[in-house]
């Protein structure tokens, strides 16, 4: 392999010092082999360093997991795609009574319920805690209407962990411990504190790099865990779910997980995003990329974010390349930028396409598209200052723990989609103004992978 140890080592440890990452894991596979590498520091105050066996929060790449359960329990016919959830949760309730009675699984796993997702309240620690957290949705409200569009719902997720629960007799944390963790071989995959203790683990880190600081808050809620609050993993046990789903649902060690018409269906475009998002499309909840342009998904996988750590899986079928980069704060979106472009390049002769560019032309009409928009985690205010446009970002109480109150200046690519970049990051996020309501102004703001409705 072209990508040796001490070639991946070292390029690890030069980006993780550039971007302020103070710990990194990444796991290579490809050309048959595995290759891993480590960089950095597991806490900043303990200065204990980062190894391939170090476990990191691999957030909501745990969706990919929450939904390859669901299609094992779809072959047994335990669960139907497209039947209404409470056909399994006959009690299941959100604020709008007929999404409450018409939702299926399939808009949970595709992120078209249009449910305001990012509901993080904490349902305690029980057994019982995924239960209790479905049922405090009942007054959450709709972003959009049901299969109106995507935007991103971790809320569902928590509800498809439920099904599992429901239709399995046991946990969704013992469901995934064994029914693909311990099957596929990774049995250091943790969805608990208790488990992960086992192992080194890895602290996040909050604030901008140079300025970071230990979280005072280790995990998310664990009622969330099915949407990946929780569960800890190494870099290589994310490598082995993706050499699964590669493989036509086959294990590593030849234990038989999925299906191969359940992993493409997984793989399979069930929605189409607007261009210029960091994502091409979904299919049943792996995100879907094209990367040379040929109107085909070649590359999958999800990235992941929780409290001051963020993690990425790629996945390319045709060259059987899988790369898993694990970070536990800092710049870790440029770190990843840099790494996936490289170790593709190399690997599989693919890469990313350039983000999209800011152009002089197009320049939109700053009244139709000024304005508040806003969901349950915070508002978005785009303003006119000096000239241009400015999106100010301001979290409600419950998240102003995760990100507080901050100002993109607004650069456009055409008339309805901008770049904006985050205060200590280099990738810029995309804002997309959708749609036109009765007064001709924008009716969705879209950046983050979430629809934001006009307030007002």
């Amino acid at each position: 392999m072209s990508l040796s140890p001490a070639r991946l080592t070292e390029m690890l440890d030069v980006l993780t010092r550039q971007y302020g990452v103070p710990g990194a894991a990444l796991a290579v596979w490809a050309e048959g082999g595995l290759v891993e590498a480590a960089a950095g520091v597991c806490n900043i105050e303990t200065r204990v360093p980062v190894t391939a066996e170090t476990l990191f929060q691999i957030g909501s790449i745990t969706k990919l997991y929450t939904a390859a359960l669901c299609m094992q329990l779809v072959e047994e016919g335990k669960l139907d795609l497209d039947a209404p959830v409470r056909q399994v949760l006959p009690d299941f309730a959100v604020a709008d009574g007929e999404v409450s009675a018409r939702v299926t699984l399939r808009h949970l796993l595709n992120h078209t319920s249009g449910i305001d997702g990012d509901y993080f309240r904490d349902a305690g620690r029980g057994e019982d805690r995924v239960e209790k957290y479905v049922r405090l949705l009942k007054d959450v409200r709709q972003l959009h209407p049901m299969g109106h569009m995507f935007s991103y719902c971790n809320a569902g997720f928590v509800v498809a962990g439920r099904m599992i629960e429901a239709v399995t007799g046991t946990t969704w944390d013992k469901a995934v411990r064994n029914r693909l963790a311990k099957p596929i071989g990774t049995p250091s995959f943790s969805t608990l504190p208790e488990q992960a203790m086992r192992y080194q683990m890895a602290i996040g880190h909050v604030g901008q790099p140079g300025a970071l600081a230990v979280t005072p808050i280790a995990y998310l809620a664990q009622s969330n865990a099915p949407a990946g609050s929780m569960p800890m993993a190494r870099a290589r046990d994310t490598i082995a779910f993706a050499r699964m789903m590669m493989n036509d649902g086959v294990a590593a060690n030849g234990t038989p997980i999925l299906t191969a018409e359940c992993v493409h269906q997984m793989h399979l475009r069930s929605v189409a995003l607007p261009w210029g998002m960091t994502i091409d499309a979904i299919g049943l909840a792996a995100f879907l990329w094209d990367w040379n342009g040929d109107q085909h998904y070649e590359v999958f996988g999800h990235d992941g974010s929780t409290i001051g750590q963020a993690a990425w899986l790629r996945y390319h079928t045709e060259s059987e390349t899988a790369v898993a980069l694990l970070t536990n704060g800092g710049n870790g979106k440029g770190l990843a930028d840099d790494l996936l472009r490289e170790i593709f390049s190399q690997a599989a002769g693919i890469a990313p396409p350039e983000p999209p560019a800011p152009s002089r032309e197009g320049r939109p009409e700053p009244a139709r598209l000024l304005g508040r928009y806003g969901k349950a985690s915070g508002t978005i205010d785009v303003i006119e200052k000096d000239g241009a446009l400015v999106a100010v970002h301001t979290p409600t109480a419950e998240f102003a723990a995760l990100q507080g109150t901050y100002a993109v200046e607004l650069q456009p690519v055409t008339e309805t989609v901008f770049l904006g970049t985050v205060p200590g990051y280099t990738r810029p996020a995309s804002y997309h103004f959708l749609e036109e309501d009765e007064h001709g102004r924008a009716r969705y703001l879209h950046t983050g992978v979430r629809a934001h409705p006009r307030l007002g």
